[in-house]
């Protein structure tokens, strides 16, 4: 344990200049330090995204409470889902026609509004109302 402390602490006292390479050696090459690294990427949960992306949220979020407690896969007879959408329904969103999954929570959130501004808060009527 000592002589891997004397190492530790030779190692912290050595500087940049007591490391030099060898003359035979050829040196690093520059780095651009102007170049930034790509951005991070940031996963929102559905929550998240569904108030970071419409202006209706509260209203979309109180509906899939009360739908499926936020639970994407929540199923109740043929209604699958955080919107607890019927599968023929599914089939006249976008997500549905490009072969998303019901259960896909985002896709879910993306149904519910797209839907809600094109097919009216009809295809939810209780929560609709509640909301």
């Amino acid at each position: 344990m000592a002589l891997i402390a004397s190492v530790l602490l030779m190692a912290a006292t050595l500087t940049a200049q007591d490391i030099e390479p060898a003359a035979d050696e050829p040196e690093a090459p520059q780095v651009d330090e102007t170049v930034e690294a790509p951005a991070p990427v940031v996963h929102l949960s559905p929550r998240q995204y569904l108030y970071a992306t419409y202006s209706a949220a509260v209203k979309l979020d109180c509906m899939i409470q009360r739908e499926s407690s936020w639970n994407p896969y929540a199923r109740s007879g043929p209604y699958v889902g955080l919107a607890q959408f019927d599968y023929p329904t599914w089939m006249e969103t976008p997500q549905g026609r490009q072969g998303l999954s019901r259960t896909d929570p985002y896709a879910a959130i993306d149904a519910m509004a797209w839907g809600v501004a094109h097919l009216g808060y009809q295809r939810w009527p209780n929560t609709s109302r509640r909301c």
